[in-house]
């Protein structure tokens, strides 16, 4: 049995003259395999590729278009990607017909990707990860703990995103299971060092590999004080004057103007903003309320008057959304713990409805495979890119993003 080492063969995929579609599904067959054969603890050969086909079809049941795909997928990989890269490696291929798997000499390849600047290329979100490759068990049991202490998804987003950067770091054949408190302290000490992260991304960083080291793999931890820490510096926030607010609320239009105004008029978080729910605006007393915010707190704030007209058509507008969707039988939107449970028919009543919703349907980001699409609120990144585009239009020179308008919303009610 002979195992290639074949780094980079992304590379080599996008420097074909496949088309997107066909480059694409090739890529997702290739990393579903080598994330089998990470979890299996195999190498990659042309009888471990059989072996998982063998395995897809047996569990999946799949139709022979698919099993053609996963065919010709693994066939690029062993057959033209060692060539391509110039890998001293015979070809070979993965034939598949009636459930077989024919071979011939093996080849195989490593799973690191590079950027064009030579930086590693992470996979930060959970539903990055997992339309990658499957997930490694550690960070199926790192999920679980999360979720067990409900911890917010943007956590668990970030907390993975690091770990996957400590495994890589490691560079050990056997992954997280050889990741240890010396492993964490060397990482810790690099970021500083060689990466010039800030204090507060190290903070995160120690956060979260802490979290791994004593809760998923219960390891009793000693003094954290004896690595490289980055160079703390107070930090002065980028705040727009009030001229600037109104250049750039004159150069966003629809929906995402009125986001921006509340935003702005209320100090709220990007996520607070985008998960409003019709229930929480009070518009004939004037008040906003903040459900489950950073903390997992509460708060009330005033509803400025100049925004009530305009909420009030908006959310007339949204309702005809709402309506569509209760005509077409569209599942419920999402809801908080356990209240899915308690009131079952609560999502699809139109108080709990989003103020801002999306205007297609998508899976929730923690359900399961295979799970319904429904109605889901407006992403912030979405919200971010119009804000962006404004502020260039407007001609302000100063970093842009949304959480400016809350800053900005404190300084200048303690400057009147």
């Amino acid at each position: 049995m002979v195992t290639v080492s074949f780094p980079n063969w992304s590379y080599a995929l996008d420097a074909t003259k496949l088309s997107a579609e066909v480059s694409n599904r090739h890529r997702i067959i290739i990393n579903w395999f080598l994330g089998h054969l990470k979890r299996e603890h195999q190498p990659a050969t042309v009888d471990s590729a059989r072996e998982f086909v063998e395995h897809l079809i047996e569990t999946r049941k799949p139709q022979d278009w698919q099993v053609k795909q996963w065919s010709d997928g693994l066939n690029w990989f062993f057959k033209e990607a060692p060539a391509r890269r110039r890998v001293g490696a015979k070809s070979a291929s993965v034939v598949v017909g009636e459930g077989q798997v024919k071979s011939h000499e093996d080849a195989g390849v490593d799973n690191d990707e590079d950027s064009g600047d030579g930086r590693r290329q992470y996979a930060h979100t959970v539903a990055e990860m997992q339309a990658k490759v499957p997930m490694d068990p550690w960070f199926e049991e790192t999920v679980r703990l999360m979720r067990v202490r409900h911890m917010a998804y943007r956590t668990e987003e970030a907390y993975l995103g690091w770990i996957r950067r400590m495994e890589r770091f490691l560079q050990s054949k056997d992954g997280l299971e050889a990741f240890g408190e010396a492993d964490l302290k060397r990482f810790l000490s690099y970021l500083a060092t060689e990466e010039g992260v800030s204090a507060g991304t190290q903070r995160q960083a120690l956060n979260a590999g802490v979290f791994f080291l004593r809760e998923v793999r219960k390891m009793e931890l000693g003094d954290f004080s004896d690595y490289v820490k980055a160079n703390p510096r107070k930090y002065y926030p980028v705040v727009y004057s009030k001229g600037e607010i109104s250049r750039l609320l004159a150069e966003v239009r629809g929906k995402w103007c009125l986001m921006a105004r509340l935003q702005y008029g209320c100090g709220l978080r990007v996520s607070e903003l985008c998960r409003l729910r019709v229930k929480d605006v009070d518009i004939e007393r004037g008040k906003l309320y903040i459900r489950v915010s950073k903390g997992y707190k509460d708060r009330c704030v005033p509803l400025p008057k100049c925004l009530r007209e305009s909420l009030t058509a908006h959310l007339a507008e949204v309702r005809k959304v709402y309506q569509a969707d209760r005509a077409a039988d569209v599942p419920g939107v999402f809801m908080p713990g356990a209240l899915d449970k308690k009131m079952p028919k609560a999502g699809c009543s139109w108080q709990w409805f989003w103020v801002f919703p999306m205007k297609s349907l998508s899976r929730d980001p923690r359900g399961e495979v295979g799970a319904p699409r429904r109605r889901h609120h407006i992403l912030p990144r979405a919200y971010q890119k119009q804000l962006s585009i404004a502020a260039v239009k407007a001609g302000i020179p100063k970093r842009s993003n949304s959480h400016i308008l809350r800053h900005s919303y404190a300084t200048h009610l303690l400057e009147n």
